[in-house]
């Protein structure tokens, strides 16, 4: 089991973090979402033991990570920024973690790197950032982590090397249930790819749950009346956002599909719809809530 439990993180004045608080089992996929400078990334590294929070506790198996050899060596931390020794090629990255890390397994790097398109005797400081990328994914996975921690997972891989690398870590989670953390931008690939989701926003985590949980959180509807919706319709609803043409309304409310709908129902309308939202919408909204970018 994964915990952070209350951690704060500040840099001088400045908070990264604050009283940030989670738990993750064996083969749960979490997607942690954020606006830039939102603490994605200084939450993975507490987590992974390279910084030490300035409260609260990183945890594995309820003890704690930070100056802990034996944890650090099952949690893998895929940084936004790939970092190799000077020239290294891959089969040198291959030496250095089976001399570091007990479970390196170099049979299954081999393999890896074959599925990724990768070739282990050239510099890895002469690919392309996607390529690099793809490069820190295969010596993670060969480490048999019981914990992976990626950093902007997607950026830099094209569509065809994002499914096998979704591909792939589903394969893993089935047989060695690590838990992951997948930390970014790229909400569409997170909502296929994830069990549950956070939200951090200037270091604190709004919310969280299972991916279900958030999706509904908000709800859209298409609805057409002969009179329009009447007042006493709309003040029972929490109506983030309004658009109507002639007889055509798109709300946008903040409650559950089945109470809302049941409540236009009220409106006689001649067609009602729920349209459903992406994880991308929801975040935009939960943002705009916030007063981020308006």
């Amino acid at each position: 089991m994964l915990k952070a439990d209350s951690i704060t993180k500040c840099f001088g004045q400045k908070v990264a973090l604050e009283k940030v608080s989670l738990t993750l089992g064996a083969g749960h996929i979490f997607g942690l979402v954020g606006t830039n400078g939102a603490g994605k990334s200084t939450l993975l590294r507490v987590l992974s033991g390279v910084l030490k929070p300035d409260r609260g506790h990183a945890m594995l198996d309820d003890t704690d990570v930070y100056e802990n050899v034996q944890a650090k060596q099952q949690i893998c931390y895929v940084s936004d920024e790939p970092t190799f020794i000077t020239g290294a090629t891959i089969k040198d990255m291959d030496r250095m973690q089976s001399a570091y890390y007990d479970k390196h397994d170099p049979d299954r790097l081999r393999k890896l790197c074959k599925s990724f398109s990768l070739p282990m005797h050239e510099r890895i400081s002469s690919f392309s950032k996607g390529t690099q990328k793809r490069v820190q994914i295969v010596l993670a996975l060969a480490r048999h982590p019981r914990v992976l921690l990626c950093d902007e997972t997607f950026d830099g891989l094209d569509p065809v090397m994002r499914d096998a690398f979704k591909r792939v870590l589903g394969e893993v989670m089935v047989d060695e249930q690590i838990t992951t953390i997948l930390a970014g931008h790229s909400l569409q690939e997170m909502e296929n790819i994830c069990d549950s989701v956070g939200f951090l926003h200037e270091g604190t985590l709004l919310t969280s749950g299972d991916m279900d949980h958030i999706l509904n959180r908000f709800c859209k509807m298409q609805i057409v009346t002969e009179n329009g919706i009447p007042s006493e319709v709309l003040s029972g609803l929490s109506v983030v956002s309004l658009k109507e043409q002639g007889k055509l309304a798109v709300l946008t409310v903040k409650g559950d599909e089945k109470t809302v709908f049941d409540r236009l129902k009220a409106a006689d309308p001649v067609y009602l719809e729920a349209i459903p939202l992406s994880l991308e919408e929801v975040f935009i909204l939960d943002m705009e809530e916030q007063g981020y970018a308006k």
